[in-house]
């Protein structure tokens, strides 16, 4: 038998969920939003049930739920699945800032339920190739590491997203905690971190694009790039080694490429096109099921969010 699932939150991210778990072959039971009008939406397309509120879905009998609320909103239906025994699949950013989500890997701590942050990225079979080949010394140690998010995203201006009591801050936050998690995965754990940032968006009070750079304890650097005003799209990992250099561009999902020092042209690596909903639900399911560890755990969603968190402080306090 499938497991049942409830959905927290029914935007636009919440149909990759439900795509993910249909190729997982669990049902979507239970649905529930601020929004009537998502909730009876997203309940059409799935058959699900829908609830007022996530209590009311928890008391369903679902067997695990994915978060799909606003930040603000994910400690609190968080703390309550956990409390109920239901297993957390909490998109990102994992939580509103760093101290609540130290709160949320307490409660996940003392919970017989698993919490996992759905940091996808590290679950596209090319990022799982890209970790082999470093892990293998390829191309020698990392020492330069570029990931690039961003593409023309101006109508971020009238959403939520772009609002700090519930996105908790910008496209640094939004986008940029995949690539903090990505720069874990694939380099090491950051030990210094800094960034710029710039609001362009004239009613909005958070950055609409900006930079962050940080170093790993293994003296790798990296920078990542993430904006909603850009004229043009681009998301590629572009890691330089000691012995050559490894890229994956996103609109050519199919190939890895990589290419060392000596070589004239690039060496491809043929991998599957994914947007890594399936594979980090498996990865949850398996993990649940007994078959594995969760590699993708909540403390790396508490890392990603004190890395951010103190990028914001640093330029809080040059104001």
């Amino acid at each position: 038998m499938g497991f049942k699932i409830g959905i927290i939150g029914c935007g636009g991210i919440s149909r990759c969920h439900v795509d993910g778990y249909a190729a997982n072959d669990a049902e979507v039971t239970a649905v529930t939003d601020v929004s009537a009008e998502a909730a009876e939406k997203l309940a059409g397309e799935t058959g699900a049930t829908v609830y007022p509120d996530y209590r009311a879905l928890l008391a369903s009998g679902v067997d695990a739920v994915s978060i799909c609320t606003p930040p603000a909103a994910h400690e609190e239906a968080a703390m309550a699945a956990l409390a109920a025994g239901v297993h957390v699949l909490c998109e990102k950013p994992m939580a509103f800032d760093a101290a609540a989500a130290r709160r949320m890997e307490q409660a996940a701590a003392g919970s017989k339920a698993l919490f996992m942050p759905a940091f996808r990225h590290r679950f596209l079979p090319a990022n799982t190739a890209f970790r082999k080949l470093l892990a293998d010394g390829a191309i020698g140690d990392p020492v330069l590491f570029t990931n690039m998010f961003f593409g023309p995203a101006f109508a971020m201006e009238g959403k939520w997203f772009t609002r700090k009591a519930i996105a908790g801050g910008g496209c640094i936050l939004d986008t940029n905690s995949h690539s903090v998690d990505l720069f874990r995965f694939l380099v090491g754990e950051i030990v210094e971190q800094t960034g710029a940032m710039h609001r362009h968006f004239k009613t909005t009070d958070v950055e609409d694009a900006g930079i962050l750079t940080v170093k790993a304890a293994n003296g790798a650097v990296g920078s990542m790039y993430s904006a909603f005003v850009a004229g043009s799209g681009v998301a590629c990992i572009d890691i330089v080694g000691t012995r050559g250099r490894a890229l994956y561009d996103y609109f050519t999902p199919g190939t890895l490429k990589y290419r060392l020092t000596e070589d004239k042209e690039w060496r491809e690596i043929e991998v599957t096109p994914s947007i890594g909903f399936d594979e980090e639900i498996a990865h949850l399911f398996g993990a649940v099921r007994g078959e594995h560890a969760l590699t993708c755990t909540v403390h790396d969603g508490v890392r990603v969010m004190e890395v951010i968190d103190a990028v914001y402080e640093q330029q809080a306090a040059k104001v």
